[in-house]
């Protein structure tokens, strides 16, 4: 009984090998656009200016009313700060503008609304790839244009359509016309 076990197991493993996963065919890149890295003395300068002077302000001693504050409940941020918030504001508009039309997280719903499963899509170029998931289980998710093939659940045709995108799903038992919008 158990070399039919191993046999079985085996059979199993050199079909895995025979046909990858849709989503492993290509190898990691880095992304094209890194996110913002702070430099290696990053937060221990001394901002232009702040040589000797108190940095922040004094811990409070009693309540303050909001009456006594001019114009902001914090200090200024020094420099290095305001650098590090523009950094990173800079990098979420490279990516923002590197994304295509289906990058993100989609919910997929019925003609009536009800939702059926969610999509996780990244276009960010020549391959488009994904992921599904709902309560009849999860898969890969490949696209060619408008039309993604989801694994284990079937095809999904696309137009756009308002803010979203409305669509055919074809496979067993499926309903036909769904709604694909960002999740609420």
């Amino acid at each position: 009984m158990s070399g039919f076990i191993v046999a079985a197991f085996a059979s199993l493993l050199v079909q895995q090998q025979a046909e990858p996963h849709p989503s492993t065919l290509s190898l990691y890149q880095a992304p094209a656009i890194r996110p913002f890295e702070p430099p290696s003395d990053f937060g221990r300068e001394t901002a232009q200016g702040d040589g000797d002077a108190e940095a922040h302000r004094r811990p409070l001693e009693a309540p303050v009313s909001v009456d006594r504050y001019a114009r902001s409940y914090e200090f200024t941020p020094s420099d290095s700060e305001a650098a590090y918030e523009q950094g990173v504001a800079s990098a979420e508009i490279r990516v923002d503008q590197t994304a295509g039309p289906l990058d993100g997280v989609w919910q997929v719903s019925d003609e009536a609304g009800r939702p059926l499963f969610s999509m996780v899509i990244s276009d960010r170029g020549a391959v488009v790839e994904g992921g599904w998931r709902g309560p009849d289980g999860s898969g890969a998710a490949t696209v060619e244009g408008l039309t993604l093939t989801l694994e284990a659940l079937g095809v999904l045709t696309l137009q756009a359509h308002g803010g979203g995108w409305r669509g055919t799903l074809t496979g067993a038992g499926r309903p036909g016309t769904v709604t694909v919008s960002r999740p609420g």
